[in-house]
């Protein structure tokens, strides 16, 4: 049983909660394409621009989730979630780069409605409640990524394919160490949490899929 499907947890429940939605985000033609070498570089090249823009709203959000912390390990959490986002955002700009992207052109980005969506709408949850609500939205994010990585990695031809280092950076140790760390760190904010509110947080989850599943449809 790999970690995505462990009933036990979470995130198992969150995501059990809209299947249907859950499957068309995570199985999208824009992964199937990319993972076949069908993916037209650039519609690839499109995702990696807005994709910094998204790191970028990533950080004010996590810069939320530590002024809404409850105790020192959460803000321990958000803040060294910062340092990690803050290192990807360096990798992806070198990663742009090989594919002649230049730092020039990523910071003059018109930002797609369906990039901001998701990232407007996880402020929002954020402000109006607290870490428990704006975790189980960015873990469609963090952990589906990791899921994502996990499940084309599977694919045998996955190698094969230009878009590969995309492939391999998710499905890596290290990215798939991030996605447990968060499906045990909702459990944490779960336990810790007197005011959770099953429901709403699984309206939140499948709304926040949702989004994330209209993000890839800019890409293909």
């Amino acid at each position: 049983m790999n970690i995505y499907n462990n009933k036990k947890t979470f995130f198992y429940k969150l995501k059990s909660s809209c299947k249907k939605e859950w499957s068309e985000y995570t199985n999208h033609k824009f992964l199937s394409d990319l993972v076949s070498n069908k993916l037209p570089d650039e519609n690839f090249k499109n995702y990696l621009v807005q994709d910094y823009v998204f790191l970028q709203q990533f950080l004010k959000i996590l810069a939320l989730s530590v002024y809404k912390s409850n105790n020192f390990e959460e803000i321990n959490r958000s803040v060294n979630f910062i340092k990690g986002i803050d290192h990807e955002i360096k990798l992806h700009i070198n990663y742009c780069k090989k594919w002649n992207i230049s730092l020039m052109s990523l910071n003059n980005i018109k930002v797609d409605k369906a990039n901001s969506a998701y990232t407007d709408y996880v402020l929002g949850v954020g402000k109006n409640g607290d870490n428990l609500d704006m975790f189980s939205c960015l873990s469609v994010c963090i952990i589906g990524y990791g899921e994502i990585g996990f499940n084309l990695s599977k694919n045998k031809n996955w190698k094969k394919s230009k878009y590969s280092s995309w492939i391999k950076m998710y499905s890596s140790k290290k990215y798939q160490r991030v996605a447990k760390d968060n499906i045990e760190y909702l459990d944490i904010l779960l336990k810790n949490n007197k005011n959770r509110k099953l429901n709403k947080l699984k309206r939140n989850f499948k709304k926040s899929t949702i989004l994330e599943r209209n993000f890839w449809e800019s890409f293909v």
